[in-house]
């Protein structure tokens, strides 16, 4: 059994006529944008630059 939360239930949990409610649709993106992967990799390199050389020991 799987319950599942949808827009309608949380208007009726909340008292909100669903019929004055508009529904908003996203889009899908499928890749990345440039500017995200720029920060991804800035952010990898960050936390790459967190860790020590590795020791002789």
């Amino acid at each position: 059994m799987t319950d599942r939360i949808t827009h309608s239930c949380i208007c009726e949990m909340l008292g909100i006529e669903t019929a004055n409610v508009p529904v908003e649709r996203v889009a899908a993106r499928f890749e990345p944008s440039t500017g995200l992967l720029d920060r991804a990799q800035a952010g990898w390199e960050r936390f790459l630059d967190t860790f020590e050389g590795a020791s002789n020991e």
